[in-house]
Formats: C-alpha cells, sequence, structure tokens
C-alpha cells in the first residue's frame, strides 16, 4: 500500500512540474527505469532513494509518503 502511495505521489509532482521520467530521473540521480518501476507501484525504494526523489523534486519526504498528497 505504502508503495503505491508513493509511487503515486512521485509521479504526481513530477507531472505538476512538467518533467518527463527521463528528466525526473536525472534530477533525481536514479535511472528512469528504476523511477518507472517506482511510480508503478512495482519497486520500493528505500530511503535513500527517496531521499534522492524528495530533492530532486523538491518536495518534502512526508509529502511523498501522505496518503493526501
Amino acid at each position: 500500500m505504502l508503495r503505491e502511495v508513493f509511487g503515486m505521489n512521485v509521479k504526481y509532482h513530477r507531472i505538476r512540474q512538467g518533467l518527463t521520467q527521463e528528466e525526473a530521473a536525472a534530477r533525481c540521480e536514479i535511472s528512469s527505469e528504476y523511477l518507472r518501476k517506482i511510480e508503478c507501484g512495482k519497486q520500493a525504494a528505500t530511503l535513500d532513494t527517496i531521499e534522492k526523489i524528495s530533492t530532486g523534486l523538491n518536495v518534502m519526504a512526508k509529502d511523498l509518503l501522505n496518503e493526501t498528497s
């Protein structure tokens, strides 16, 4: 459940910023394939990856984990 919430929030913030998966992945310093799997809820993110994504998208980590983001 949390994996899916996190993925939906990452996708929401990425799209809100007008970024492709490739652009967002580059900002977050992860592969676009890894980002795609995270957004689909098929890959769990480590704490280090959550930090990279929150930094890359300029979003607080708690907002990526919140069900009401």
